[in-house]
Order: structure tokens, then C-alpha cells, then sequence
């Protein structure tokens, strides 16, 4: 029986033109980071199931993760994200240099099901900030996140970053009648707000209410404000030191001038382990109804490995997700899909004067130029096709008479024009 053709289901595979654009994006993700002073750093894809199992929850771990015991009869997994290996890697380290400024763009893995932008084996994008306690890192963390924007010249109408804080809501629901028992079911039933139908919403979020329909209700009006000004929230917050970091929160982001972050209650985020402000990017021109990027503050991951209690605040962001979106919206730039793969085509007349083709080809490379030099022993008719289909502008053809000359003629297959000269000459003519 012939084998298949396809990948594993769910599973990346990336042709060269598909690979070009996913690197433009990871490129321009590394670069926003970079002008804001964070390093890059990887770890393991492969991690103990007990450091995702204490903190991610068991939707993640139990339901969507690879897990599996290795040879060594050890129960591990294959990342579903990066934030505990982080926390772990910093956890190892002796004295550092704090707060820590660290991204990251990792494989990772999780079992779902595959559809368009949710896939098995993804790239994500992480960037942190470890080690200060102060609203000015979740401030930073979302100037990052909004000049990543900028960088792919989104306009602010198409998308939204929308925030709250786990710790406001956890002190909002307990006033609102959410008994502590249900409150986990309650946080699970808000992060699906979105992603199903109103009526089905609802019932859902009234059987984490214990099916309590005054209580329900009650978490419907909370989830529905917009505005920290709004009547009801003021008076239903009055004295809580939750909601004045919340309000402080939103001085800073209007101080800057953030236009597209916007206070949402309804955002919680799924994982366990965050505790302060959280904060979701959101598609809202109307073809994505989805989140693109998650993230906020959690405070206690560090401090599972010992002592050492640091403070962290980050977000992650879907490769995939982001390239889709920056496709919809037309913000690939076209040059980017139809990039030739080399500045320079060398057509190679005959047999003879390949290794003369070689040494020309290794001497233009050692220039910086990019090279592609015939390998197919065709005849030079269809090597000038071969560039031509490449896109390659520029052909330089190799016989016994050039060699013999040192002068090589090279033909821009743009306008026609011909450039005759030594290999110094040609370099000079092509930067």
C-alpha cells in the first residue's frame, strides 16, 4: 500500500512561498520586540506533565495536550504553551537581573480539533516581563502588543484589545452572588462568552450558577458594562482595592493614548494561573470573530518551584492566527509571496565550465550577493526560463569564451539590457 501524501492531521508543514510570509511574521514580531529592549530565548518541547498539570488547568492538560510516558517511565508532555517553562527556566537560575524582559516564538502542541486558524502543531509567540509587581509592566506588555500592530500597519478600526482583571472579577462575581465553590466554573462559562450563542451562553452560565437565575443575572450585567464609569459597577465596587487598581489601570492607558485597548469585563482568559490584569487582542473588522493574542499578569507561577516569588506579565500570540488575519485584511505585502530566492541567476553553457561557474558563484556569494547557479544541464534557452520563472532579474551566462576572458556578460531579464565585465564588476553593478 503507497503511502500518504498528507501530514498527521492538524499537523505544520510549510512551502517556500507559505514560509516566506510565516517569516516576515515572526521576523517583524521579533523586531517590535527587540526595539523595546527584550532578548530571545527556547526551551524544551518536551516537559514533566506536573508543571503544566499544577497551573494551566485541566481543560488544557486533561482534554487538548499531548501526554504521554516516555521510555523512561516518566509522565511528560509535549508543551501546549510556554509560560511554565518559562516560569521553570527562570525558577533555575541563581541571581538575575530583574525585572527579566524575555520573548520567544516556540512550537507548541495541543489535541483539538483542526479548523480554520486552530491547528495541532502551531508557532506561538511569547513575550514577558518577570519580576516587577508594578502596572507599568502590563503597561508595557500592551504598548509591545500595540506597536506589533502598528508594525503591520493594521488600522485601529479592525481590531480591539480588550481587558479586565481576574482579580476585579473575582471580587466583582462574589458580590454579584457567586458562591467561592462555583466561581471556576463561573470564570470557564465567561471565557466562552464568545465562542458559542447567546442562548446557549446563557444556560450555561446559569448551571455554573448552581442554576441560581438571580445570581446569573446579575453575572450578565457585570459581563455587559463598558464603561468603569458605569452606575451599577461604581456602586456594586464600592470600597474594593480590586477595582481602584482597575481604574488606575485605565488612567495609564489613556495617559499614553491606546485608543484600541478597552475595558471588557467579559475577558477573563482560561488558563488557572492569572491573577491580576488579563487582556485579549480581537478581531473586529467583521471576518474573524476571534481572539488573535491572550495574556496578563500571574503572579504565583515562579513561586511553585520554591521560595523564590516573582512576578510576571506577558502574552501569547498565535502565528497562524496572525498571518490569517494580516491576509484578510490584505497587510501581507506582495512582495513578500513573490520574492525570487536569489539576486543572480548563473546559466552554465556546458560540462566544462561548471567548476568555473562554481568559483564565480562562490566568489558573487562571498559579496553578499544571492546566487542560484544552473544545475540541471539544460540548454541555455530554458535556463533563462527557469530564472524567469524564479523572478530572478538578473542572468549571468558562463561559457569557454568567458572564462577564457574573465568577463562575463549578464542580461536583466527586466528591460533587456546587457552588462558586460570581470566578476569584481559584475558585484559592483549588482549591490
Amino acid at each position: 500500500m503507497a503511502l500518504s501524501t498528507k501530514p498527521l492531521s492538524g499537523m505544520r508543514q510549510r512551502l517556500p512561498q507559505e514560509f516566506r510570509v510565516e517569516k516576515y511574521v515572526t521576523e517583524t514580531l521579533s523586531l517590535s520586540s527587540v526595539l523595546a529592549g527584550f532578548e530571545e530565548y527556547d526551551g524544551p518541547v518536551i516537559e514533566p506533565l506536573a508543571l503544566f498539570a499544577a497551573k494551566s488547568g485541566d481543560e488544557l492538560v486533561g482534554r487538548q495536550s499531548y501526554c504521554f510516558t516516555d521510555r523512561g517511565k516518566r509522565e511528560v508532555i509535549l508543551r501546549p504553551e510556554m509560560t511554565p517553562s518559562l516560569a521553570r527556566m527562570v525558577a533555575a537560575q541563581g541571581e538575575l537581573q530583574l525585572p527579566v524582559r524575555w520573548f520567544s516564538t516556540p512550537l507548541c502542541y495541543r489535541y483539538e480539533r483542526p479548523q480554520r486558524g486552530r491547528v495541532r502543531e502551531f508557532l506561538q509567540f511569547n513575550l514577558d516581563i518577570l519580576g516587577s509587581e508594578k502596572l507599568a509592566a502590563e503597561l508595557e506588555v500592551i504598548l509591545v502588543l500595540q506597536g506589533i500592530m502598528v508594525s503591520f500597519k493594521a488600522p485601529s478600526s479592525i481590531y480591539r484589545i480588550g481587558w479586565s482583571s481576574r482579580r476585579f472579577m473575582t471580587d466583582a462575581l462574589s458580590r454579584c452572588g457567586v458562591k467561592e465553590e462555583h466561581s471556576a466554573a463561573v470564570f470557564s462559562a465567561i471565557d466562552k462568552r464568545d465562542k458559542m450563542s447567546a442562548e446557549k451562553w446563557a444556560d450555561l452560565l446559569l448551571g455554573a450558577c448552581d442554576n441560581d437565575n438571580g445570581v446569573a443575572t446579575q453575572v450578565i450585567a457585570l459581563v455587559s458594562v463598558q464603561s468603569l464609569s458605569d452606575n451599577w459597577l461604581v456602586d456594586l465596587m464600592s470600597g474594593s482595592s480590586a477595582f481602584e487598581e482597575v481604574v488606575e489601570f485605565n488612567q495609564l492607558l489613556e495617559g499614553v493614548g491606546i485608543p484600541s485597548a478597552v475595558f471588557s469585563p467579559g475577558v477573563v482568559r482560561g488558563l488557572d494561573y492569572y491573577t491580576g490584569i488579563v487582556f485579549e487582542l480581537m478581531d473586529t473588522g467583521g471576518s474573524n470573530n476571534r481572539s488573535l493574542c491572550g495574556g496578563g499578569r500571574y503572579d504565583n507561577l515562579v513561586g511553585l518551584f520554591g521560595n523564590k516569588k516573582i512576578s510576571g506579565v506577558g502574552f501569547g500570540l498565535g502565528v497562524l492566527t496572525l498571518t490569517l488575519f494580516l491576509e484578510t485584511y490584505g497587510l501581507i505585502p506582495p512582495g513578500v509571496k513573490k520574492a525570487a530566492p536569489a539576486d543572480v541567476y548563473i546559466a552554465v553553457a556546458s560540462a566544462d565550465v561548471v567548476s568555473s561557474a562554481g568559483r564565480l558563484a562562490t566568489f558573487l556569494r562571498s559579496q553578499g550577493i544571492r546566487v542560484m547557479m544552473d544545475v540541471s544541464g539544460k540548454k541555455l534557452g530554458k535556463q533563462f526560463n527557469e530564472a524567469s520563472r524564479y523572478g530572478i532579474a538578473f542572468v549571468v551566462t558562463v561559457g569557454s569564451e568567458e572564462v577564457a576572458s574573465n568577463r562575463y556578460k549578464m542580461k536583466n531579464l527586466t528591460d533587456g539590457t546587457v552588462f558586460t565585465g570581470s566578476p569584481e564588476e559584475i558585484s559592483r553593478e549588482l549591490k
